[in-house]
């Protein structure tokens, strides 16, 4: 969110706070029920017979779409119950920290791409309906945490390495 909105020096200053919070509170809550749902269908396919009429990875997808719904769901009600009452001052601190934390700014990037790519494969599916194409969407957000995770792990490697001696100038790339 920190390419498209404004970060300013001080908490009181930022604006939008509760489209910030809401839209990340709302995100998560579809990450994890996105995740929970797929390890829900894949469980569900596994051990009942009845659920095996579709394949294993219809199952997941569906049961994600089903998780999303769930998830945002419940993410609204816990928003909604934490912050209800609260300052607008601590609505803004709250979003102004968010902005500033540069690793989450960039697991929201990775994810909502994620979700994009699944959304739109999941669209070009036939027979997936509603709960396919949000299924698809919510697992391809969940990769594209994954995915940087793995990105910024390897990324994280390539940094500067102290070798055993003279610090002064014994710095190597690794």
């Amino acid at each position: 969110m920190d390419r498209f909105l404004r970060h300013p020096d001080y908490a009181e200053d930022q604006h939008y706070s509760h489209t910030i919070l809401t839209t990340h509170v709302l995100h998560r809550g579809a990450n994890f029920g996105a995740a929970l749902g797929a390890l829900y269908g894949g469980a569900r396919y596994g051990l009942s017979a009845h659920a095996r009429k579709l394949p294993l990875a219809a199952s997941m997808v569906r049961a994600s779409g089903f998780g999303v719904v769930v998830g945002t769901g419940i993410a609204t009600v816990m928003l909604l119950g934490r912050m209800y009452g609260r300052q607008e001052i601590e609505w803004q601190d709250r979003s102004w920290r968010l902005l500033g934390n540069k690793p989450q700014n960039r697991i929201d990037e990775w994810s909502a791409s994620g979700a994009l790519v699944g959304g739109v494969l999941g669209g070009v599916r036939e027979g997936l309906h509603w709960r396919g194409v949000i299924g698809s969407a919510g697992i391809g957000s969940v990769v594209g945490i994954v995915g940087w995770a793995v990105y910024s792990n390897v990324k994280g490697r390539g940094g500067r390495v102290e070798v055993a001696g003279d610090s002064g100038k014994a710095n190597v790339k690794s």
